[in-house]
């Protein structure tokens, strides 16, 4: 077994096998695995890398998610914590208070299993498209700053695309950013704000986007690659 250094997910350890035709890769505690034919180069074993990063993100986050009673999980503008109630063996009761909310599982469940972790993930979903009313006030504050609006804006419960602007000047913003710190969620309202002059991913569509940002663009795009999100996405 040898390994490569990879910029985004760390160590990879790599193991050849004879009988293998093709690469293939998997996590395991949170370390990600390759085990390839005879004969690879470095160079292919990081394009393969490149190709399947998104696919490796979403596997990545549910090796490592874990839940615990007590947990609070920070979010823009409320706090979630995690609790638990023994009225219900089959239900996730949500209670507000102030800026908090607290969503209680039934006492005694596991909460290492990978279906109960997909059960508390989409309650905390829930969480966040009923506070995403939250975004639409920060979305009108970054307009009012650069002096650019769209024709509106919408909530949508996206994970993997967590905004879009339409041809009609309609930019749509996923719940789930409510997760992200507010430094993520700007820059990602000002990525699609810049899509109202450039419908596309050119170097001026970039440059307006840094500028948005104040010329801070790759840096904050590292910290959205990198962020640990408490879902599974």
């Amino acid at each position: 077994m040898f390994y490569l250094d990879d910029k985004e997910f760390g160590r990879v350890f790599i193991s050849v096998r004879s009988n293998m035709r093709n690469v293939t890769m998997r996590w395991k505690g949170g370390s990600l695995y390759m085990n390839v034919p005879p004969g690879v180069s470095k160079e292919h074993l990081e394009q393969v890398l490149d190709e399947m990063r998104p696919k490796l993100r979403q596997g990545q986050t549910k090796d490592e998610l874990s839940y615990h009673i007590g947990q609070e999980i920070e979010c823009y503008g409320f706090k979630i914590v995690i609790g638990e109630q023994a009225r219900y063996h089959d239900k996730i009761i949500f209670s507000k208070s102030d800026n908090v909310v607290t969503a209680s599982v039934p006492h005694g469940i596991d909460l290492t299993t990978r279906s109960s972790k997909q059960w508390i993930s989409r309650a905390l979903k829930t969480v966040a498209h009923n506070e995403a009313a939250r975004l639409l006030s920060l979305a009108q504050s970054v307009t009012a700053r650069l002096g650019v609006a769209p024709e509106r804006f919408e909530i949508g419960r996206g994970l993997r695309k967590l905004g879009h602007c339409t041809p009609k000047r309609v930019i749509q913003l996923s719940a789930n950013l409510v997760f992200l710190p507010k430094e993520l969620i700007e820059y990602i309202i000002c990525h699609e704000l810049a899509h109202l002059t450039h419908m596309n991913h050119s170097p001026q569509f970039h440059a307006l986007v840094n500028k948005y940002v104040n010329g801070q663009e790759k840096a904050l795009e590292r910290k959205l690659r990198a962020f640990q999100w408490p879902v599974i996405r």
